[in-house]
């Protein structure tokens, strides 16, 4: 993730780096203690994901001020308001048009900074290839649902069986679901295949295009059949 960090407190954008590095979620981390020369980097072409910007400059502009500015340049950029002063502008944020992600109060907290950057993690996910997003140490890591053969699920954690590897997260299997769209099936309760990787049904199994096989329960055999029938169907 590209991140800037916008603060004409020197102090604070060490303080603030500090905490950055700590969460590992930047590939790559600029500084900035005024407010024209991050914006002049903007004209020369830098790119962010997220932007942590302060509020409160001691000028006529604003931190909302570049933010609405950003939002025309860079539409996809996030920003993230960090202020000292939530009093003074927590009822402005919504006043100016700025694609707004998140807002946080001095002294930052690690725990809430790790959130908003992890939303902005998953609304990149978006605008990439449609795929499964885990959290995995605090950091989000995006699965494409066409490399998915099919997921596991055993001792409260989900494993999912990739084409190339195997991945696995402290999550239930129900959070996992509501992710999937059409072309999944719970075959079993600890089980969800991908319609897509089945070569064949020899019962009591599912065998994947991949060589492995799938345990499908005795109740549900008849229904994955059907769905997957049903689903090729419409396919093709």
């Amino acid at each position: 993730m590209q991140i800037a960090v916008c603060d004409d407190n020197v102090l604070f954008l060490r303080e603030i780096g500090a905490q950055l590095e700590q969460l590992h979620m930047a590939e790559d981390l600029h500084f900035y203690s005024e407010l024209e020369r991050f914006w002049n980097s903007v004209e020369e072409g830098a790119v962010f994901d997220a932007v942590l910007m302060d509020l409160d400059w001691q000028q006529d502009k604003t931190g909302m001020d570049t933010a609405e500015q950003l939002s025309q340049r860079l539409p996809d950029a996030k920003i993230i308001y960090i202020t000292g002063y939530n009093d003074r502008f927590c009822q402005h944020i919504f006043l100016q048009k700025s694609n707004l992600s998140g807002y946080l109060t001095k002294p930052v907290d690690l725990t809430l900074l790790e959130a908003n950057l992890q939303k902005v993690a998953r609304s990149m996910t978006l605008r990439e290839e449609p795929g499964l997003l885990l959290h995995i140490n605090g950091r989000g890591v995006h699965v494409p649902f066409r490399e998915i053969a099919y997921i596991e699920s055993m001792d409260h954690m989900v494993t999912v069986h990739t084409l190339t590897e195997s991945i696995s997260a402290y999550v239930s299997l129900r959070e996992v679901m509501n992710q999937l769209p059409k072309g999944f099936f719970q075959c079993h309760k600890s089980f969800v295949v991908n319609m897509r990787q089945i070569r064949r049904f020899q019962s009591p199994d599912i065998l994947l295009k991949g060589g492995q096989k799938i345990p499908v329960s005795r109740n549900r055999y008849a229904q994955v059949k059907n769905a997957y029938f049903q689903f090729m169907g419409e396919l093709f």
